[in-house]
């Protein structure tokens, strides 16, 4: 995405310019499923693809990574929220400067993080008897294969409220960096309630922490 912007040297005066940008961000990774333009003011002025673009002109000024990015405007990652074209997702976000170095918007990337996991385990060549997730220090669900768990609360989701076992482990996670436990929880696409092991690190980008969970299903 940053090597989108240096190419185009400023250069977003016009819609044309501006779209040419977000194809090129469409392209960055499989897991892309929205690129926009949002302009200084925090509308959604320009979006791909064109299936999407019915969303164009909403006031997104009060999401909160387009707060952060109006108020202090660098590269940020989102947390896990759900966008105006209605699904969950997390945004990558870099400033846009003009030829006089002024800020005028952003190109943000919204990501369908449900289609990170397993294109980390297939490139690790892991067995199917495991599963990889993420989530933050507060307990936000960031990245996980079953999509409808994508911005859901370890803590406080009613989803999560009858395993007790989960949410053990998963104030464990949140307070440490790195570790390993076991917890009980629905196999992935799944409502069999399975005893999983896991092991879990710590990744930064942005300066936001994702705890990466990797778990084993016991059978």
């Amino acid at each position: 995405m940053a090597e989108s912007i240096a190419a185009a040297e400023g250069n977003f005066g016009t819609e044309a310019e501006i779209r040419t940008l977000l194809s090129a961000g469409l392209g960055a990774h499989p897991a892309v499923i929205t690129s926009c333009y949002v302009d200084g003011k925090g509308i959604l002025k320009y979006l791909e693809p064109e299936k999407y673009r019915e969303s164009e002109g909403a006031d997104i000024s009060t999401q909160e990574h387009t707060i952060a990015m109006l108020q202090n405007p660098e590269p940020l990652i989102s947390t896990a929220f759900r966008a105006v074209e209605g699904f969950a997702a997390i945004v990558l976000a870099q400033p846009l400067f003009d030829v006089n170095n002024a800020f005028v918007g952003s190109l943000v990337l919204t990501l369908d993080t449900s289609l990170l996991p397993q294109m980390v385990l297939d490139k690790s060549e892991m067995s199917k008897d495991y599963e990889l997730w993420a989530m933050e220090p507060s307990g936000m669900m960031i990245c996980n294969q079953d999509q409808e768990e994508i911005a859901l609360n370890l803590f406080t989701d009613p989803l999560y409220e009858s395993h007790e076992s989960l949410r053990l482990f998963a104030a464990k996670v949140s307070s440490l960096k790195s570790g390993e436990g076991d917890y009980s929880f629905m196999a992935t696409g799944s409502t069999d309630v399975l005893k999983k092991t896991a092991t879990w690190d710590t990744i930064t980008l942005h300066g936001r922490e994702w705890r990466v969970v990797l778990a084993k299903v016991q059978k």
